[in-house]
């Protein structure tokens, strides 16, 4: 029996991590679970899954059994630090999510990891890491992460030409205009998810991350890895290999598949916990190239990975600046990507690359990016 951390357990990778574990108590024990300010759902899992220990992110409190300590530092690094357990599940939201992840790779543990960020402004850090603790890994936990994952684990490196991970293309894909609501944008056509990467999904700065994700997950160079946009959200993932042969993963869009992988990894559960492709059914699949004129937010991306340095941090931390303006509707959807443009401009890193500096830019980068959208 696996011993399990989730951190943001009532978002949706915390939800669909709990499906699981309901599914499969005799191979999986939940030691503790996080929220950020659901405080009813916290409890209720606590109920329902026995857990002991507990902690919700806007109060800083942790609850103990029967106690409630008040805490003035984060409550996810201290249970990160703190509990038995072999696998987190980390499905929190901004570089919140960092921290905790380094602490379980300095502790040899498994994280299952859904918090891109962590990969995307710390990639560098986290790669050292993980040199020095070999007895740690991070299995991917997003759906398109974790199909490479399954893809390349099935082959020769040596014979890869390239990868490609796909994008649903979101609500401007089918309505083909930047003049969108809130309620337009967080309307996902495919994917059921937290707002902030409803949004992300829709600007394709989402897609953007995982391309710095995936070259720091997989030792990939830039120009191995490609975006294709899939409506259907049926093809993950797919590789080239040397010789023309493409292999591509397929699957329902549901996040139970990735994590279920992740959690039972090197096997598979023995019941099929999604849908399947029905078979007397006519499905449309259909691939298109990304334009990179078009998706500014991917050039960025690529220009991030060509530069290094705190760039894949600014980029990151300037759409959280941006994205949480619109969610106030303080900002038009067309403004995002254009202030993480002019950040990102204005960016010029200093010293080498450490954790101070990255936070540093984090800061600066999220700030600067309020600071231009409350002025259009």
């Amino acid at each position: 029996m696996k011993k399990i951390l989730i951190l943001g357990a009532t978002g949706s990778i915390g939800m669909s991590t709990l499906k699981i574990i309901k599914r499969y108590p005799e191979y999986f024990k939940i030691v503790g679970v996080t929220a950020f300010s659901n405080e009813e759902r916290l409890k209720r899992i606590m109920s329902d899954f026995n857990v002991k220990s507990g902690g919700l992110k806007s109060k800083n409190i942790l609850y103990r059994g029967n106690k409630i300590e008040k805490r003035t530092d984060d409550i996810n690094e201290i249970l990160a630090e703190d509990l038995d357990y072999d696998i987190v599940v980390n499905g929190l939201v901004g570089s919140i999510g960092f921290p905790p992840t380094l602490i379980a790779i300095e502790r040899g543990k498994i994280i299952a990891l859904a918090n891109k960020e962590t990969i995307v402004a710390y990639g560098q850090i986290i790669k050292k890491a993980l040199k020095k603790n070999p007895k740690s890994q991070i299995r991917p936990v997003d759906s398109e992460h974790s199909a490479l994952w399954q893809l390349l684990d099935k082959i020769d490196r040596r014979e890869l030409e390239k990868c490609y991970i796909t994008a649903s293309g979101g609500v401007p894909f089918k309505k083909k205009t930047d003049v969108l609501s809130l309620a337009d944008v967080l309307n996902h056509p495919t994917w059921s998810m937290g707002k902030k990467v409803t949004v992300d999904s829709s600007t394709m700065v989402n897609k953007g991350l995982e391309v710095i994700e995936a070259c720091n997950l997989f030792n990939l160079k830039p120009e191995q890895i490609g975006v294709l946009i899939h409506p259907q959200s049926i093809i993950h993932a797919a590789v080239l290999l040397k010789d023309g042969t493409y292999m591509a993963h397929m699957a329902i869009p549901d996040m139970v598949l990735p994590i279920s992988y992740a959690l039972f990894y090197p096997f598979r559960p023995k019941e099929m916990l999604i849908g399947k492709i029905k078979e007397k059914e006519n499905y449309d699949l259909t691939l298109h190239a990304i334009d990179a004129d078009k998706y500014l937010s991917i050039k960025l991306a690529y220009s991030a990975l060509d530069r290094q340095m705190t760039f894949p941090a600014v980029y990151n931390a300037a759409n959280e600046g941006a994205v949480s303006l619109f969610l106030k509707e303080r900002i038009q959807f067309k403004d995002i990507v254009a202030i993480i443009d002019k950040v990102m401009k204005e960016h010029s890193p200093k010293g080498r690359i450490s954790i101070q500096n990255i936070r540093e830019s984090e800061i600066w980068a999220k700030k600067r990016a309020i600071e231009i959208g409350e002025k259009l």
